[in-house]
């Protein structure tokens, strides 16, 4: 991915205030904004993801890899048991930095509602490797906070 980090912050930014006041049923949903060490992972996991949860039970999700891929935050499938959030997304027809094409590519994010902890896993379809990455997140009850942290 050659998408320079200022502008690629900025996007993603955008991207997820756009998604959590999109429409009127958002206004009292909830942003994790999520800091991951993802060293490891090859580029495949964000080192920033952001996770939209609104009052419909949709929640959706924004990282630096869908938006070099997709172009534009996804909805996850959810489940939620006690105070862990499990979310599962899928990214399809990417590339790797060899040129390789990989169908699909899975993603796993296990998000502690209490602690606020982080765990992402991605695999790709057909291969055997598994990349990942941990860390934690804040938690935004509106778009202000959000919007003061960009300035």
């Amino acid at each position: 991915m050659n998408i320079g980090k200022k502008a690629l912050k900025l996007k993603f930014c955008a991207l997820a205030l756009a998604a959590l006041i999109s429409t009127p049923a958002m206004a009292a949903g909830v942003l994790y904004e999520c800091d991951l060490d993802a060293k490891r992972a090859k580029g495949w996991v964000s080192n920033k993801m952001a996770f939209i949860y609104d009052d419909n039970g949709t929640v959706t999700v924004v990282d630096s890899v869908l938006l070099h891929y997709v172009g534009n935050p996804v909805e996850a499938r959810a489940r939620t048991k006690g105070d862990v959030s499990r979310l599962n997304w899928t990214i399809a027809a990417a590339t790797d930095s060899n040129g390789q094409f990989i169908p699909t590519f899975n993603y796993t994010a296990k998000l502690n509602l209490k602690t606020l902890s982080l765990s992402v896993s991605a695999k790709p379809a057909r291969f055997p490797q598994r990349v990942s990455g941990k860390g934690s997140c804040v938690k935004r009850n509106n778009a202000k906070d959000f919007l003061r942290r960009l300035k």
